[in-house]
Order: C-alpha cells, then sequence, then structure tokens
C-alpha cells in the first residue's frame, strides 16, 4: 500500500519521463535510467523520507534526478577521480598490488538513491573490490561529501562518521 503523498511523486516522475517504468513501493519510487556522461544505465531509488517529513517537495526530487542524469562528463570524472584517488591514498603503499587495472576504470555505477539533499550513488569495482560496494554520497552541487566500502549483502559493514575515519580503517591505522 501506497500512501497519497508517495502516489502523487510517482505520478509525477512518470509525467517526467525521467525514469523507465517506474513504480512505487515501501515508501519509495524506482526505476532504470540512464547517466549519459557514465555511459550506464542504472537504478534510480526516489526516497521522499515520508517517515521524517509530512510533505514532499517534489519539484526538489525531480530536480535532483535530472541533476545526477544530466551530470557533464567532466564532473563525472571529477567523482570517478576523487574516489579513486581517496581510496587509494588510504591503501598502504607497501601492501602487494594484485591487481593492476586502475580504479577509475573498475569503478561501475549500478545505483542512486535520491534524497531531496543528498544523493548517493552505488559502484561495483569488480576486480579490486569483488565482495564489496562502494557507496558514495554526493551534495546539492554532486560534490563528493562521503565514501564508505561495503561488504555486500551476508557479509559485516562498517560505518565511517567521516572520511579520514575510513581511510584509517582502509589503511589499518585504526588498528595501532
Amino acid at each position: 500500500m501506497t500512501s497519497p503523498a508517495l502516489d502523487a511523486l510517482l505520478a509525477r516522475i512518470v509525467d517526467s519521463g525521467l525514469l523507465d517504468e517506474p513504480v512505487a513501493e515501501n515508501g519509495l519510487v524506482y526505476g532504470r535510467a540512464t547517466i549519459d556522461a557514465a555511459g550506464t544505465v542504472v537504478t534510480v531509488n526516489v526516497d521522499p523520507e515520508l517517515e521524517d517529513h509530512d510533505e514532499v517537495d517534489e519539484d526538489e526530487l525531480l530536480e535532483a534526478i535530472a541533476r545526477i542524469l544530466s551530470v557533464n562528463e567532466s564532473r563525472w570524472r571529477a567523482v570517478i577521480d576523487e574516489v579513486a584517488a581517496d581510496i587509494e591514498d588510504a591503501v598502504d603503499d607497501e601492501a602487494p598490488v594484485i591487481e593492476q587495472t586502475d580504479l577509475r576504470d573498475d569503478l561501475e555505477a549500478t545505483s542512486v538513491v535520491v534524497f531531496a539533499d543528498a544523493l548517493l550513488l552505488a559502484f561495483d569495482a569488480p576486480k579490486q573490490f569483488p565482495d564489496s560496494r562502494i557507496l558514495v554520497q554526493l551534495d546539492e552541487e554532486l560534490e563528493v561529501s562521503g565514501i564508505e566500502v561495503r561488504d555486500r549483502e551476508g557479509a559485516e559493514s562498517a560505518e565511517f562518521d567521516t572520511l579520514d575515519d575510513l581511510l584509517d580503517h582502509i589503511s589499518g591505522a585504526d588498528e595501532n
């Protein structure tokens, strides 16, 4: 069962044509769309955060969807570069390198979660992180505001308050 607010958001998304075959379910509207700059089709989940807000700003959510789907190539490349550089910096330089593929080339966008004030991108990196997903939070200007490497379903996950905490964890500095 969906709420009137979710039904109204679904109708607006259908009318906009931003998502292919959008559906409202479990408090979300979801569908598929192409991020042209990435050259890939992703699942897009729109979360109006109904449990936190009485009213849904449909215009703001539609603008956020359009913003990520129409991101230009230079901004997309900057996001990929920042994610790869931050993760690479966190890896111990003395650790043996098993996979020679550049992380920038290994990152594959798989999904986007759209909130009114942020976006959460999920990436796979099948060669360098085959058992993990890389989650990247972007702010309203599509700037990276957080990165998390999370084990796939069924495995233990860890959350970090700051990017520095994540980097310390990846590099093993938090074990000292």
